[in-house]
């Protein structure tokens, strides 16, 4: 296992602290949780430079970084539809888009690669910094925030499924 893999395995392991601190009704404890979250998203970014960096990209990784995507962030919904701070449907939005994808992608024919495109890396972000806000904050600006998350969630789910439905095996 290489340093890149090891840092994307940190990402799922923070997952569940972040969501044991955001059920606390305590907002500093919460915000607690906002600090874990935000190193947990910011392996996402860290485990791609070291693996492009040190030329130690594995399959592995490519399997397990998005994965650890959808773990901290359908993990870090569930916790915050738990404790009422989240409606279930953003988080199920989130979660339809994820499973089309996944089987969208075993479905392509076996030289087809699928990577992650630049709206997605920001649809990704987007969902994070939403996740965070609907933690410690309410009104508007987590719902604006979450206006730009489910309309890239929305977009990206589309853009895969056109420039892929021809190459479905």
């Amino acid at each position: 296992m290489t340093l890149a893999d090891f840092v994307t395995l940190l990402r799922v392991g923070l997952t569940p602290a972040v969501m044991l601190l955001w059920q606390s009704p305590n907002l500093s404890i919460r915000w607690l949780g906002v600090i874990l979250f935000t190193v947990a998203g910011l392996t996402d970014f860290i485990d791609g430079r070291i693996a492009r960096a040190s030329r130690t990209a594995t399959k592995l990784g490519a399997y397990l970084d998005p994965l650890a995507d959808k773990i901290l962030v359908l993990g870090a919904g569930l916790a915050l539809v738990a404790h009422h701070l989240l409606s279930f449907w953003l988080v199920f939005v989130i979660l339809l888009r994820e499973l089309s994808i996944t089987g969208l992608r075993s479905v392509l024919r076996a030289d087809v690669h699928m990577p992650a495109s630049p709206v997605a890396k920001w649809k990704t972000t987007a969902q994070l910094v939403s996740l965070g806000a609907s933690a410690v904050l309410r009104g508007w600006i987590p719902a604006v925030l979450w206006t730009v998350a489910i309309v890239l969630t929305i977009w990206t789910a589309v853009e895969y499924f056109r420039s892929h439905w021809g190459v479905i095996d």
